[in-house]
């Protein structure tokens, strides 16, 4: 259920992005100004997508890492490193998560708004927190299926 989400709002925000970026091509070139919004709106999507990418990436296993030392060890030192290399991601998510809700907080209460829309700065500033929550999730399910796998392949 986390990862259809997770597609679907990456996805939405590539979206998003491209069309406001389209648009803001359009007004540069065809009317000679600029559309801020644009700019403001695709910065705060990238947030967001940027997190939902993490969380797909770990639910693939596809993040990148150097594999010379992996390569040469045996099956159980590669699930420890791995699991640990993920335990070490959920942490820096956690950490991502605690300190967004921190600004968040602190927008919120200073009243702060974006440049250009005037908009709380809090509702984008919620991405940061949100995006990192789902990664973490990403990081710690990856893992638990890991080691399943890994105990289901030992079993045999």
């Amino acid at each position: 259920m986390l990862s259809k989400i997770e597609k679907l709002v990456a996805c939405v925000c590539v979206s998003i992005m491209a069309v406001l970026v389209f648009i803001n091509v359009i007004a540069r070139y065809g009317f000679g100004n600029s559309l801020a919004v644009s700019d403001e709106m695709s910065t705060y999507l990238f947030v967001l997508m940027s997190f939902m990418g993490t969380a797909v990436a770990a639910r693939r296993k596809a993040h990148l890492g150097l594999s010379i030392v992996t390569d040469h060890v045996s099956p159980r030192a590669r699930m420890i490193i791995s699991m640990v290399m993920y335990a070490i991601s959920a942490l820096f998510c956690l950490l991502i998560v605690i300190f967004g809700i921190q600004m968040v907080i602190s927008q919120y209460q200073m009243g702060q708004e974006t440049a250009t829309m005037q908009w709380p700065e809090w509702i984008y500033g919620s991405f940061v927190p949100v995006g990192a929550a789902f990664a973490m999730m990403a990081f710690l399910q990856t893992m638990v299926q890991m080691y399943k796998e890994f105990k289901a392949e030992e079993d045999k």
